[in-house]
């Protein structure tokens, strides 16, 4: 959604409430008198509003297969032993790896100020050293001298050139439409590549590769081979002395239809009997594209109100013996709708509540665990071309890895993401590879190892076919030469 439609979206909301605010008591009695009755607990996570919040009535237990398990990954002895819940409170603290000179990403930061310079800078500055990386796994790392052409260089000999994967026109890539911009700032050259050589491809739009093949012509190089793949270094095993358990989820936390988040008041059920070490929510939290708010219904609170009834309600249901970490999201009606998405500042301060920018990287007590709410995996698949390039879930993964961003996409995927250069090239980088990294993604749920690395996509909390979490136990290596993640974890994604 672009941010204009976001901006009068809320302001015509907030007009609403004052009129009805102002309108009278009676009135107000009236209006409440529509929203839909208490039962029990039920509307516990629901927004105070002067217009219905529900579509058609379900049977969400009965249809979703509750407590069903869907995915199992790792060692076959922890996860038949394994105590979800935390067996006693542990100190977990809580660092924020992705900072620019020493600061995170707040509320404070400006965005949408980059202009056309900056980003160029920014795309010249990814090419060297991204570019560099690559030739050092292409030639030798002590190869001073590379073997590189200019993208438009005549030949008939193999030969190797570097630049940025682009389409020639709106939407995903294809065969006739995939083109390399070259290196070369003053000319900025491009040339159209052939694949009917290759014998196997994984390109998106603002990939850095180099490319190896003929160019007889000048005008269409023929590709042989794409090389986007650098030395990457492992994660570094995790420093734990204690078992931690995680609880992951991600929104939307209601159907589309309903405001009643019915899906994260059975979470909730399931954490009040399995309280974890660490639990994680990803927005969105009140989705701006959700059928109500786009239909405009009569919120009687504002949307930063909610979100604080929420987390509170969330910390009182499940207490405080739990580290909460809410990662914001650019779909969030309160949040700045813009990538990378500031954290989102509560009025009041919880001791084991941290809400985090999207994307983020975090050390929990020695484990690296990075994580977005955004979409990065569906927007890589819709725009990417690929052909014989193996499994879906590790290639994109490496992707990410490789081209050591969280959002390495560009063009943006305009309709969903406002993309701000200048932010993401300070706070969305991946310069370290860490031991969880947690992709949350409409595509289905997995559990995958890429590169010494957990990934997961824990699902969407609210489905219509039944929504799912993760949940996984962390344990300490048995010994200090024991790289293999798969050994000392226990992962389940679970119906909710």
């Amino acid at each position: 959604m672009h941010p204009s439609s976001v901006v009068g979206m809320r302001a015509s909301v907030s007009a609403e409430f004052t009129r009805i605010s102002s309108s009278g008591v009676n009135e107000a009695k009236n209006a409440l008198a529509r929203t839909p009755a208490r039962q029990g607990d039920a509307l516990l996570f629901s927004p105070v509003s002067y217009s219905p919040i529900t579509g058609t009535p379900r049977t969400h237990n009965a249809t979703a297969g509750s407590g069903k398990i869907v995915y199992t990954f790792g060692n076959p002895t922890l996860i038949g032993t394994a105590k979800w819940a935390s067996t006693q409170q542990k100190k977990i603290q809580v660092k924020q790896l992705l900072q620019h000179n020493g600061e995170t990403l707040d509320g404070l930061s400006n965005y949408m100020y980059d202009c056309l310079r900056e980003r160029c800078d920014i795309a010249a500055d990814r090419i060297f050293h991204i570019g560099k990386d690559l030739c050092k796994k292409v030639f030798g790392t002590n190869s001073d001298d590379y073997e590189l052409s200019q993208v438009d260089e005549h030949s008939q000999d193999l030969t190797k050139t570097i630049g940025t994967i682009c389409c020639d026109h709106e939407g995903p890539l294809d065969p006739s439409s995939t083109m390399l911009a070259g290196t070369d700032e003053a000319r900025c050259l491009t040339v159209r590549l052939n694949f009917s050589k290759a014998k196997s491809v994984a390109v998106f739009p603002g990939q850095i590769a180099i490319v190896s093949g003929k160019n007889p012509k000048g005008d269409t190089f023929i590709v042989d081979e794409v090389l986007a793949e650098r030395q990457l270094s492992p994660p570094t095993p995790p420093k734990l002395t204690d078992p931690l358990s995680f609880v992951i989820a991600a929104g939307p936390y209601t159907h589309y239809d309903d405001l009643v988040y019915e899906p994260l008041h059975d979470l909730i059920a399931y954490l009040k009997d399995h309280k974890p070490d660490v639990l994680v929510l990803t927005g969105p939290f009140l989705d701006t594209e959700h059928k109500l708010i786009n239909e405009n219904v009569t919120l009687a609170e504002s949307f930063e109100s909610f979100f604080e009834k929420m987390i509170a309600s969330i910390v009182d249901a499940i207490g405080t013996m739990t580290k909460i970490l809410i990662v914001t999201s650019h779909r969030d009606a309160n949040a700045e709708p813009v990538y990378p998405t500031m954290s989102i500042a509560l009025r009041k301060t919880y001791p084991n509540v941290h809400v985090l920018p999207d994307p983020s990287m975090i050390d929990l007590n020695g484990i690296v665990v990075g994580v977005t709410s955004t979409d990065i995996m569906q927007h890589i698949i819709s725009n990417e071309l690929a052909f014989n390039a193996g499994d879906k879930v590790k290639r994109i993964v490496n992707h990410l890895f490789n081209q050591g961003s969280f959002y390495p996409l560009h063009p943006s995927a305009c309709d969903e993401v406002s993309f701000d250069s200048f932010l993401a090239a300070r706070y969305a980088k991946i310069e370290q590879i860490p031991n969880i990294l947690i992709l949350p993604s409409d595509q289905k749920c997995f559990i995958r190892v890429v590169n010494g690395c957990l990934a997961i996509n824990p699902g969407r909390l609210a489905d219509s076919n039944g929504g799912t979490f993760a949940r996984f136990v962390i344990t300490p290596p048995a010994t200090k030469e024991e790289t293999n993640i798969y050994n000392f974890v226990a992962c389940q994604i679970r119906k909710v």
